[in-house]
């Protein structure tokens, strides 16, 4: 996957950030750099050497204790102080860790949110098993401990959230969304999240649409309030998209505001059976308690 440059900065910030920072590097991705911050001076420092030469910085933090706290604050700051777009990706804790956990982090992320252009925030009970998905179990044939092995992580979850992000922006496309299409999407828009989905077979495209809305960062957001989107449909090259399979995507863009400012674009996926759409969207409501 080859991105425009390395124009992105991520600032991994304790240890959800950092763990995301690290899937990321195992990961190769191009034209994005990455940073590490565990204490105040890395970020002095960082400061010193610049920031300035990043269009698009993403901070990727886990509110919670105080430091925690603080330097996730200062690291928003800075990062809308030298960089064109600054966003954010955070986590909270579960309820389990108690109410007063919950609500300083959710405090801080509230904080974040002012600084920064744009928001996402992942509550790590969204990724534990709900109510519904354990009463259909046997009717799947899933055992508890098939379920349990499963699970994806909240720091996998961010950093496919950022792999969808700069897949976004590459290159390699019939129609391309590039990096200022992104930014332009990200910026002031208070709000965004991002998914993939995959669809193969008859309406694989509007399987792969299904997919990308039921996630659980999905599910939570009101999507057809969004203000902008981008999506990307990426096709095996030996079975490429038809026009009368663009009318899925039609049909999911019809379902937006009349005013919305959508952009798609189309690429070649790396599986030759397997469609992928990409979908990112911002400027939605919602609350973060």
């Amino acid at each position: 996957m080859n991105t425009e440059s390395k124009k992105v900065l991520l600032l991994g910030i304790g240890d959800t950030g950092l763990e995301v920072a690290q899937i990321l590097e195992r990961n190769e991705v191009h034209g994005l750099n990455m940073c590490e911050i565990k204490e105040e001076s890395e970020l002095k420092l960082l400061s010193r050497s610049g920031m300035r030469e990043a269009e698009l910085i993403i901070l990727v933090a886990e509110p919670g204790g105080e430091k925690e706290n603080s330097l996730a604050i200062k690291a928003s700051r800075l990062a809308k102080d030298q960089c064109k777009v600054a966003i954010a990706i955070l986590t909270t804790p579960c309820l389990s860790e108690g109410e007063k956990a919950v609500m300083r982090a959710l405090e801080t992320a509230q904080e974040i949110g002012k600084i920064v252009d744009s928001l996402l925030v992942i509550n790590d009970s969204l990724l534990v098993i709900n109510k519904e998905t354990f009463n259909t179990l046997p009717e799947n044939g899933c055992s508890f401990a098939d379920l349990i092995n499963s699970l994806v992580s909240v720091e996998d979850t961010i950093a496919d959230g950022i792999l969808n992000m700069m897949s976004l922006i590459s290159e390699e496309g019939a129609i391309n969304i590039n990096l200022d299409d992104l930014k332009t999407t990200l910026a002031h828009s208070g709000t965004f999240t991002v998914e993939s989905g995959f669809g193969v077979g008859e309406n694989r495209i509007g399987l792969a649409i299904e997919n990308a809305l039921s996630s659980p960062l999905m599910k939570k957001s009101d999507v057809y309030s969004s203000r902008k989107a981008l999506i990307k449909v990426l096709a095996p090259k030996i079975s490429p998209i038809t026009m009368e399979e663009m009318q899925s995507v039609s049909k999911f863009t019809e379902e937006f505001s009349p005013n919305a400012d959508i952009k798609w674009g189309m690429g070649e996926a790396d599986d030759d059976d397997i469609v992928s759409v990409i979908i990112l969207v911002s400027g939605f409501d919602v609350k973060l308690a």
